[in-house]
């Protein structure tokens, strides 16, 4: 297809298609387009309402919940240089340098939640496989091993903080799977959102 040859043709053509379709289909967060682009071309794929999947520093494959936030400059690193070779240099891995016909290194598979918030330059290294819905990266973060739900975790390397509520609350909300409901229903709940007790109790009501 003529969408997928220009999506592979350089990162500035690739930045210029997001702005388009962003702005054609109201935003990356509900564009069909850039998800059908991402998921066939980058092996990312990205659930209803989410955004910031859309960087060139995120590697695939990914696979991102609903109602995520990803802030600017998120770096998801998918595959490591060895250290159990002679050398760590990439002339043993990447073809590019000449040396080898093909890199055999095993790339990793990254499961990010639903609604997760990641500040601005986070980095995510291939020794974290996932994060749980609901959990919090604080900005300039260095990740290097798997995030539990609602969780709040920040440093180098990255550290629990804390968590965002009761272990009661939490079990609550992840039963409740709220970000798979329908949007307008959501909508019409949304002066709830400020207090987990009574947002559970609105769509208890609801159901």
């Amino acid at each position: 297809m003529i969408k997928d040859r220009l999506f592979n043709k350089s990162s500035i053509i690739r930045r210029l298609m997001v702005r388009h379709y962003s702005k054609k289909e109201n935003g990356a967060w509900r564009s069909a387009t850039l998800r059908e682009l991402y998921e066939k071309n980058r092996g990312i794929t990205a659930g209803a309402m989410s955004y910031g999947w859309t960087s060139d520093l995120l590697d695939g494959p990914a696979v991102i919940g609903n109602y995520t936030s990803i802030g600017k400059n998120f770096r998801r690193i998918c595959v490591n240089h060895t250290t159990s070779t002679v050398t760590t240099h990439p002339c043993i891995f990447n073809p590019v340098v000449g040396w080898v016909d093909k890199d055999v290194r095993e790339r990793t598979r990254i499961v990010i939640g639903n609604d997760v918030w990641i500040g601005d330059n986070v980095t995510v290294l291939p020794s974290c496989a996932s994060i749980g819905n609901g959990a919090v990266i604080a900005a300039g973060a260095v990740v290097t091993k798997d995030i539990p739900p609602y969780e709040i975790w920040g440093g180098v390397p990255a550290k629990m903080i804390r968590k965002r509520f009761s272990d009661e609350i939490i079990e609550q909300l992840e039963e409740s799977e709220w970000w798979n409901r329908p949007e307008e229903e959501l909508k019409a709940l949304k002066d709830s959102f400020e207090d987990p007790v009574r947002f559970l109790a609105a769509l208890k009501k609801e159901s």
